[in-house]
């Protein structure tokens, strides 16, 4: 019996994005069939590096160099765009998706337009770039006539697009926090880079009961829960069959310290999975939504 076609998505969340790494240790580990792959932001990053025939852990130290520098470069978006491209370019330079071994494709958004858009032809340098530009940390990625920043700005994890290229199956791994409830207003710069600035200035205001957010606090809540809000409900409208959601909340966007740790947590999240896994190969699996 024909297996089915099984698709890979692989969400953004910038260094919590090295989960992905993992997952792919243990999916090659087990010999789980990969036939296309979607992927957002970082998620992009891992996806193509894969497809280009990177094992993980050339991924993993190849993306802690490109990670460090971005750490340690204090300078302008637009410089450390450059200098991220200049460390991509050995490796991507006069490449194309023509070349990788598993269709991959790309989540951007049209700044301009304010609309999804795929990336599955031409170059893959400036699509990768265009997948994985952050607003604020990065400028949009000017491509075919578009302005294109980082997929997340709309949803990082696009299981639509997997089953819109024709995928039977969808192992998803989504690295998107979820709503903290029990301390919901927290500033943008604590969230992103992974720390709590002292006595939670930025974050809420006044004293006891008359505590209230901040502005930025707030401001940063209302574009978590509409992002969470459109995630959830897309997720549900296009479930995946595994979903792998790795412990990595405790980690920021632009959380460089412990990159070991994401690649644990995907490598865990996986292997409670791996009997949902295989049944994806062997037909075995309860549908959609499962794990």
């Amino acid at each position: 019996m024909k297996r089915p076609k099984i698709g890979l998505v692989l969400g953004g969340g910038g260094s919590r994005g090295m989960a992905h790494i993992g997952v792919l240790k243990v999916l090659i580990r087990e010999q789980i069939p990969i036939d296309l792959i979607v992927g957002t932001s970082m998620g992009a990053i891992v996806g193509v590096l894969y497809a280009l025939g990177y094992i993980p852990a050339e991924i993993a130290e190849g993306l802690t160099a490109v990670q460090s520098n971005f750490l340690l470069n204090i300078l302008g978006a637009r410089t450390r765009q450059r200098k991220i491209r200049e460390q991509l370019a050995p490796l991507l330079e006069d490449k194309t998706f023509a070349d990788l071994s598993i269709p991959v494709t790309l989540m951007a958004v049209d700044m301009v337009y304010g609309r999804e858009v795929t990336l599955s032809t031409g170059p893959l340098l400036p699509a990768l770039l265009a997948s994985s530009a952050v607003p604020g940390a990065f400028p949009p990625v000017k491509l075919d006539g578009m302005e294109l920043a980082d997929g997340g700005v709309i949803d990082s994890l696009a299981t639509h697009v997997a089953y819109d290229q024709g995928a039977e199956k969808i192992i998803a791994v989504d690295v998107y926090p979820a709503l903290d409830k029990e301390d919901p207003w927290t500033d943008p710069l604590s969230a992103i880079m992974g720390f709590q600035l002292p006595g939670n200035i930025f974050s809420t205001s006044g004293n006891g009961v008359d505590r209230i957010p901040t502005a930025p606090a707030a401001m940063w809540r209302a574009v978590r829960v509409i992002t969470w809000h459109l995630h959830e409900q897309r997720l549900a409208a296009h479930p995946a069959h595994v979903l792998l959601r790795p412990n990595v909340g405790n980690y920021g966007s632009l959380d460089f310290k412990d990159l070991d740790g994401p690649l644990t947590a995907g490598m865990v999240e996986a292997e409670d999975h791996l009997p949902a896994l295989k049944a994806l190969v062997h037909h075995l699996e309860p549908g959609p939504g499962s794990g």
